[in-house]
């Protein structure tokens, strides 16, 4: 197969790409391969199975986490952490370029080299929100790959429903006095910070506020790691007993942070088609080649009438995926509204429409690439059963796929409606 032209070279240009998105990608794919992946092929040479390993507390293992650290820090050295991010904190890419960048930097695996951009506990829109004193402690450290700021909803009995998160806060003096518990935190367990939402007492349900709390500050006392089927120990929970926060760690305005969470969740939904896109292209890569490899019974098993469908449909789940993904990401790059208090239905239903769909055909896509490495498959040292891990557990954060779906059935009654 080497002789065949490569995929980017079938690709045409995308138009919808700007002039500050595909320098960007370039300068991507020279870090990916002048950086990156050396750098993940030398940490696979010291550890050459690290798919479970862990500390004996249920972190992260150090050499991993050191290796999240280093691969944050060199790219925000390179200043490729960010790209979503306005201006001065990131590069000010749009939906269509962050889409092309994720694709890129994951079409190679999870190898390590995705932590070159900033992720769950990394770096969101959020900041733009941050009080100046907030910016001016910790901001640096964030932007810089040096330092994690989980993102603190989720609660023990409130998952999507969050506007009935319990978590309170009460004015104590100049600061704020926060109680309450929350779960199923990413990156709690390592994270210097949490963004932590609460509702001021006697606030409404849907009056939430956001703070910056330190998770070593007085008050605060982390949980043990919920291991999930991820098994990676960055997921915990932690408590807030009285935990006093000054007036710099207000986040955005008193009883306005449900749009902030929207803002959050509305983001984490967009990276779904870059991401789905590079890692299904790495399971049809891998997949295709492991065909033609791999005989039996005399002859490559892609000439198995089974595996050839299998690869077929695998081919079709990605194109769709990566087709639907621009379109509807040029729909949100061209409304200007999707992050921001002003996120309109249309908003809403591209992005949820995105997900779910994302989220289904990736979990196709790996499922098949583990059946046609049949016992390979699983093996964790092939990297495909992370994956597989990945696309169910993605099914979940973010909005469930229940609630996705739930999201598109609302918009059609305003399509209705105009029909009438």
């Amino acid at each position: 197969m080497s002789g065949e032209p490569t995929e980017d070279a079938l690709r045409p240009n995308d138009p919808r790409v700007s002039s500050a998105g595909a320098e960007t990608l370039e300068r991507m794919r020279a870090f990916m391969s002048d950086v990156a992946l050396p750098r993940a092929a030398a940490f696979e040479q010291e550890h050459p199975d690290s798919a479970f390993a862990l500390e004996p507390d249920g972190r992260l293992a150090e050499p991993v986490y050191a290796l999240k650290l280093e691969m944050q820090q060199l790219s925000a050295n390179a200043g490729l952490y960010c790209p979503h991010l306005p201006a001065p904190d990131g590069l000010g890419l749009g939906f269509i370029d962050c889409m092309h960048l994720h694709e890129e930097v994951f079409r190679h695996g999870l190898r390590g080299q995705q932590w070159a951009l900033a992720w769950t506990e990394g770096p969101s829109p959020l900041v733009r929100h941050w009080s100046p004193d907030a910016r001016e402690r910790v901001l640096s450290d964030f932007l810089g790959g040096r330092e994690a700021v989980c993102f603190a909803l989720t609660e023990p009995d409130v998952g999507s429903d969050f506007p009935a998160l319990q978590t309170t806060a009460r004015a104590d003096g100049s600061g704020w006095r926060l109680s309450g518990e929350k779960h199923l935190i990413t990156g709690a367990p390592q994270a210097g910070f949490a963004q932590v939402f609460a509702r001021i007492e006697g606030a409404a349900r849907s009056e939430l506020t956001c703070f910056l709390v330190p998770l070593d500050a007085a008050g605060v006392e982390r949980g043990p790691v919920q291991q999930t089927i991820m098994a990676d120990g960055q997921t915990s929970g932690f408590s807030l007993h009285d935990a006093y926060v000054d007036k710099g760690s207000l986040i955005g305005r008193k009883g306005e942070a449900q749009s902030l969470a929207f803002e959050w969740i509305n983001w984490a939904r967009t990276r779904r088609g870059g991401m789905a896109a590079g890692l299904g292209r790495h399971c049809v890569d891998a997949t295709v080649d492991y065909a033609h490899d791999r005989e039996a019974y005399g002859r490559p098993i892609v000439e198995l009438g089974a595996v050839s469908a299998l690869l077929a449909d695998m081919v079709i789940d990605l194109e769709a995926l990566r087709a639907l993904s621009l379109e509807l990401l040029g729909r949100l790059d061209a409304r200007g509204t999707a992050l921001s208090a002003a996120v309109s239905a249309a908003d809403r239903r591209d992005i949820s429409i995105l997900k779910s769909y994302c989220d289904d055909a990736l979990y196709r896509i790996a499922d098949r690439a583990i059946q046609v490495h049949g016992g390979r498959g699983v093996l964790t040292t092939t990297g495909l059963e992370k994956i597989f891990r990945v696309a169910r557990n993605l099914k979940i954060p973010a909005g469930t796929a229940e609630v996705q779906r739930a999201i598109i059935a609302r918009s059609l009654e305003s399509t209705r409606s105009d029909r009438l």
